[in-house]
C-alpha cells in the first residue's frame, strides 16, 4: 500500500508537488500490448501505449499534457476522473428529494460543470491500493464542497483485466442525499497523432435516441430518435461525413440500449488508416460524445507536439446531463447506506 500525504479535498493545496518542480506520483501498469499511465492529479489517465509488433515503438492513443501545471492551467478535463457531477446541472442549482433547492458553484457561466469550479480533476487523490496489474485511488469530498450536501468518499480504481483490456470502477458513498455522476474524461486519438484531427475516426453508438440542447448545452424537454439525422451512429460511420448534418455538432448524450447496471457493450471507434480499434463497455444509461474544438497549439503532450483544435475524441459514459432537475431522466440520486457504482472497460484491437 502507498500512502500520499497531502489534503485531497482543497485544490490549492495540491502542489507541494508543483512547487517542487514535480508532478503528482504516477503510476504505470502493463501488459505485452497495453501501458496505462495514470496521475493521483485527479485520477486521471495521462497515456495509454499501445503496443504493435510492425512498430518500431509504441503508440500513445490517448490526449495528455506536458505536465500537472499545464493540466491546472486548462479546463478540459484532460483523462481525469470528474465528480460529483459529471456534465452540466442547468442555473447550478437543483431541488432535492424534500424539494429544498441546493445551490452549487458555477463555472460555465451561471451552469455548474463537471462538478465545479474546483472539480475531483483538480484534486490530489490518494493512492490507497496498488499491485502489479491494479491500482486504487481515494478522495474525500465534504460536506458543502462546491455546494453539495454531505460528506463523499470516492473510490477510482484502474485494473489491467486481459492482455488489452482495461476496466475503470468509480465507487461513491455519501452520508446525505446527494446527485452522483461521475465518468472518465479521456480523449482519444487513435492515430497517436496529436497534431492531427480525430474527425476521421469512424464511430459506432448503441443508442437509437439522443438529447438536442440548448444554447447553454442543457437539454431541451424533447429527445429525439437518431434515425435520420447527423446523430445516427447506429452503424460505424466517420465522424467527419455526419458533420454537415449535425447542426449542432457533437457534444451531445446519446441515450444508450440495454439494461443501465449491466455491462454491456455500448459504442466502438476505430482509426481506418492505421486499423487501430477501441471497443467502449459501460454499465451507465448514456454517453456524452464531444469532438474535441477547443485545443490550442499553446497544449503541448509531453513530447511537445502541439495539440490539433479537434485533437481528440471524448466518449464519457454516465447518466443524462441535467438529470437532478428531471425527474424523466435516468435517476442521480445517492442515499445514505447506498453505494454509487459505475465501470467503465475499454478493449484495444
Amino acid at each position: 500500500m502507498i500512502e500520499i500525504t497531502g489534503i485531497p479535498d482543497i485544490a490549492t493545496h495540491l502542489p507541494e508537488t508543483r512547487i517542487q518542480g514535480k508532478n503528482a506520483p504516477r503510476v504505470e501498469l502493463t501488459t505485452p500490448q497495453i501501458r496505462l499511465t495514470v496521475s493521483a492529479l485527479g485520477a486521471r489517465i495521462c497515456a495509454l501505449d499501445l503496443h504493435d509488433d510492425t512498430e518500431k515503438a509504441d503508440t500513445n492513443v490517448t490526449v495528455g499534457l506536458s505536465d500537472d501545471e499545464a493540466y491546472l492551467a486548462q479546463d478540459s478535463y484532460i483523462g481525469a476522473v470528474c465528480g460529483r457531477y459529471a456534465n452540466r446541472i442547468e442555473n447550478s442549482r437543483y431541488r432535492d428529494l424534500n424539494s429544498t433547492e441546493i445551490t452549487l458553484a458555477a463555472n460555465e457561466g451561471k451552469t455548474h460543470l463537471h462538478g465545479g469550479i474546483d472539480g475531483f480533476d483538480k484534486r490530489l487523490w490518494t493512492i490507497s491500493e496498488q499491485s502489479k496489474s491494479s491500482v486504487s485511488f481515494t478522495l474525500t469530498s465534504p460536506e458543502g464542497d462546491q455546494g453539495y450536501p454531505g460528506t463523499m468518499i470516492a473510490t477510482a480504481t484502474y485494473s489491467i483485466i486481459a492482455d488489452n483490456r482495461l476496466r475503470l470502477e468509480i465507487t461513491a458513498t455519501c452520508d446525505k442525499t446527494c446527485p452522483v455522476n461521475m465518468t472518465s474524461h479521456a480523449y482519444w486519438n487513435l492515430t497517436g497523432k496529436f497534431d492531427q484531427t480525430a474527425a476521421d475516426h469512424v464511430l459506432q453508438i448503441n443508442a437509437d435516441r439522443w438529447l438536442p440542447v440548448d444554447d447553454k448545452l442543457i437539454p431541451l424537454r424533447q429527445i429525439k430518435d437518431v434515425a435520420g439525422t447527423g446523430y445516427d451512429f447506429r452503424n460505424p460511420a466517420r465522424v467527419s461525413d455526419k458533420l454537415p448534418d449535425a447542426e449542432q455538432g457533437f457534444d451531445h448524450n446519446f441515450c444508450l440500449t440495454g439494461d443501465r447496471g449491466s455491462l454491456r457493450q455500448i459504442a466502438t471507434l476505430s482509426d481506418p488508416d492505421s486499423g487501430r480499434s477501441m471497443k467502449l463497455f459501460s454499465t451507465e444509461a448514456g454517453l456524452q460524445f464531444y469532438l474535441a474544438q477547443h485545443f490550442n497549439g499553446e497544449m503541448k503532450t509531453e513530447t511537445g507536439t502541439a495539440l490539433h483544435s479537434n485533437a481528440g475524441i471524448a466518449l464519457e459514459p454516465q447518466t443524462y446531463p441535467n438529470s437532478p432537475n428531471r425527474p424523466d431522466f435516468p435517476s442521480p440520486w445517492l442515499k445514505p447506506g447506498e453505494t454509487y457504482r459505475h465501470v467503465i472497460e475499454w478493449e484495444f484491437g
